[in-house]
């Protein structure tokens, strides 16, 4: 019984949650990349100054894809560095406020390599 539950906690975890440095499956030589949003939006429901969605960018990954928002690690120190202090995402309008680069990513092409400080 405490084996099954276990594994239904497992199941319940979600993927990517702030803090999460992850790494770009596409790129040649990977950096930390830390999730810093997570804006609950399909890949067809971010768009771009240009028009087009990040499901029209990333046509190999699921229109119904999750948008994921990450930021080099080293960019993230530089701009807050108590990031790790935070219990919460950065809101979209912030990043762009506090004028940190961030980019949007399918969840499919990324891989968690460390766990948040959030996840215990």
């Amino acid at each position: 019984m405490a084996l099954e539950l276990e594994l239904d906690d497992e199941e319940g975890d979600p993927d990517f949650i702030y803090g999460d440095i992850v790494h770009d499956t596409e790129a040649d030589e990977p950096i930390a990349l830390v999730v810093v949003n997570i804006p609950g939006l399909e890949l067809t429901g971010w768009e771009f100054e240009d028009g087009d969605t990040l499901a029209d960018k990333t046509p190999k990954y699921p229109d119904d894809d999750e948008v994921i928002v990450v930021t080099p690690l080293d960019v993230l120190e530089e701009h807050i560095p108590r990031w790790g202090d935070r219990e919460a995402a950065i809101p979209l309008d912030e990043l762009v406020e506090e004028e940190i680069p961030f980019a949007p990513f399918p969840s499919l092409q990324l891989v968690r390599v460390e766990d948040s400080h959030l996840r215990d």
